[in-house]
Formats: structure tokens, sequence, C-alpha cells
């Protein structure tokens, strides 16, 4: 039975893990928080105490952590992965850490003689939780195939994006286009109910037009609109809002190196921001529905709107 080294049980890591116990992979799981170990252990996985010894003769290594300074420093520290597991051990990174990142990591693979393929993915948590997430693979052709065969326990599908950086650079590309469609999707919410709207009958309108989207259908920040959104759940963290922003400054950060063009992106992160100083930082991304609504009625009393 093959063993594999799971570093970071969050919100994603403890289903995403719990899909490989259920492929029959034993796995052996790293969190600095408590309750991500309890819950972890539940499933299965056996907690270990360190990335050391975590890694001690995996067949791979799955990190999912929340930026790319903890993934460079569980990946290349003095008791890390690389310097904890034999040659022929897969790394495979499922974090969003960005490009300038990923060329980091594959260089001190490369110069530690270590397989590191990264594999950002996409789905959100209840993607995590049925195993339909989409995967980009970043990585030499070489080991794509066993890569491909690793992520299958997890994945809806498996894409490999190109060489060294370019799972990373899929994966900004995307959450540029999500992260505009969650500020919008906000803001045309906190419109809509000034205006009179029926949220739910909105919503069946929305999806059935031009406005819909992934994020409204799923993630809609109306509460009570979809039963399972955070929005229905007082907002409670599925994606938060700093690392919706996080993303965000990855594509702008992308779009400078190459000189293109994000406004769009840019202007979602402007109010995103503005949401975390008023305390929304670690509430869902769609909580940015309320500081939005806030906002209008400072400027605009209800009352006065015909």
């Amino acid at each position: 039975m093959k063993t594999i080294a799971w570093i970071g049980l969050g919100f994603m890591g403890i289903p995403m893990s719990k899909h490989m116990l259920n492929a029959g992979y034993i796995v052996r799981g790293v969190d600095i928080d408590a309750a991500a170990r309890e819950a972890a252990a539940k499933n299965g996985v056996e907690v270990c105490a360190t990335v050391a010894e975590a890694c001690k003769g995996v067949d791979a290594v799955f990190t999912m952590l929340p930026t790319g300074t903890e993934v460079k420093e569980v990946l290349t520290g003095p008791n890390g992965v690389f310097a904890s597991i034999d040659p022929s051990t897969v790394v495979i990174d499922c974090s969003t850490i960005g490009i300038e990142n990923a060329r980091a990591v594959h260089a001190s693979a490369k110069k530690a003689n270590r397989i590191f393929a990264e594999a950002p993915v996409s789905g959100g948590t209840e993607g995590a939780i049925d195993g339909s997430l989409t995967f980009m693979i970043g990585c030499d052709d070489p080991h794509v195939a066993r890569v491909k065969e690793l992520l299958g326990p997890m994945g809806g599908y498996i894409a490999h994006a190109g060489g060294p950086e370019a799972g990373q650079a899929a994966k900004v590309v995307n959450n540029l286009i999500m992260g505009v469609c969650v500020a919008v999707n906000c803001e045309a919410t906190a419109l809509a109910e000034r205006l009179g709207l029926n949220l739910k009958e909105f919503f069946e309108i929305a999806i059935r037009s031009t406005a819909d989207n992934w994020t409204f259908r799923v993630w809609n920040p109306g509460v009570g609109v979809v039963a399972t959104a955070p929005a229905s759940k007082g907002y409670k963290a599925g994606f938060k809002t700093w690392l919706l922003a996080k993303d965000l400054s990855l594509a702008m950060e992308a779009g400078r190196e190459v000189g293109a063009t994000i406004a769009t992106a840019e202007a979602a992160h402007a109010i995103l921001k503005k949401h975390m100083d008023n305390g929304g930082a670690d509430m869902d991304a769609t909580s940015l529905v309320l500081s939005l609504k806030d906002a209008a009625e400072k400027a605009v009393p209800q009352k006065a709107i015909a």
C-alpha cells in the first residue's frame, strides 16, 4: 500500500486527503492547527508532529497551504520536504502561490534533485468534498503521467497546463476571472436589494440569462438565495476575503511582469481591500456585499429611495 504525506489540513486539505484514504493510500498529515489535526485524524489520517516525520519513506507529498511564503518554507527549509524525502518521491503543491514563487520552488527542487509539480486547484471546498476539482499541472513532461495518477482520486478534470510555472499561470488567470465575478456579483446583489428586487427571483432570472456565472450560482451573496452558499450560513468562510484579495494581487503582479492591463482585477482588489479594512478579512469573500450595502445606506438612506 502506498503512503503519502499531506501538509496543510485546512478547508481543502481535509476532504482532499480523505479521498486519498478512500483510494487506498496511507496518509500522514501535518498541520499547525489542533482542530484541523483532530478532524483529519477522525478521517484516518496518521497525524505527525513534524514535516520530516511525515515525509520519511513516502511515495508522494502533497502541500495545500495559504500562501507562497508557507509553501517555500515547508518545501525548501532545512527540515522541510525536499530535505526529508527520497529522490524518487513526487512532491505536488496544490496551493495558489503565483508564478514567481513557483519559479523559485522549481529552482530549489532542481538544485536538490527532487521531483516537483505545481497543481493548483479550482472548484472550492465543494469540489474538494465531492472529488470534482480541476487541477492545473505545471511540471516537466516525464512526470506528468505519475502526477495525474496521484491526483486522480480528487479530480474531475486534470490538465497539464505546461512546464514549470504553467500551472500557477493558469490558476492566476482563472482566479482573476473568478475574483472579478465575486466582486461584481456582490455589487449586483447590493444594487438589486436597493432596487427592491426579490433576490431569489432575480437568481432564477440571472442563471438563465447573460449574467450567469459559477460563483453566482454556487456562492451567491444573497442571504437565503442558495442554501449551501456561505451567505446562507452567516458568511462563514469557505473562501476567505483575504485569500481572494491575495489571488487578485498575484494576477496584478503577473500582469505587471508581462505588461498586461488588468484594470478590472485592480478594481476588484481595491473594494475587497476596503472590505478587509472594515473587518471582513476572515469572512467569506461574498461577505463583501455587506460592506457594499453599508456604503450605499450611508450614501443614500433606504427611505430616500422611491
